[in-house]
């Protein structure tokens, strides 16, 4: 592969991104997940506290976050652990979302 084929290619790869933008959008998805992950904390704590129950379908939401933060980090890192708590948090995320479907037809 010469010179040129190389720039090319990673020319493909970034599509016209620099790498600060790409670090910013890096950063900012990281945040905005800390931060949504934050506030399902506070609502689940909250109801707990107030209604005595568990809300089901904002643990579905937080763990489907996070598993797919987990499965995109092991598709791009090949690290098994990231596999396996990736998988474990969106199989809890599909229980806790037929839990909430079943709590809502009841």
């Amino acid at each position: 592969m010469d010179k040129e084929e190389i720039l090319q290619k990673s020319r493909n790869e970034n599509k016209n991104r620099d790498e600060m933008e790409r670090s910013t959008y890096e950063k900012a998805g990281k945040t905005a997940c800390a931060v949504g992950g934050f506030v399902c904390m506070i609502i689940i704590l909250l109801e707990a506290i107030f209604t005595k129950q568990v809300n089901c379908g904002t643990w579905a939401v937080y763990l489907s976050m996070t598993g797919t933060m987990l499965l995109v980090k092991y598709f791009q890192l090949k690290k098994k652990h990231e596999l396996i708590f990736g998988a474990a948090e969106l199989i809890l995320a599909a229980i806790f979302l037929v839990m909430f479907v079943i709590r809502l037809v009841r």
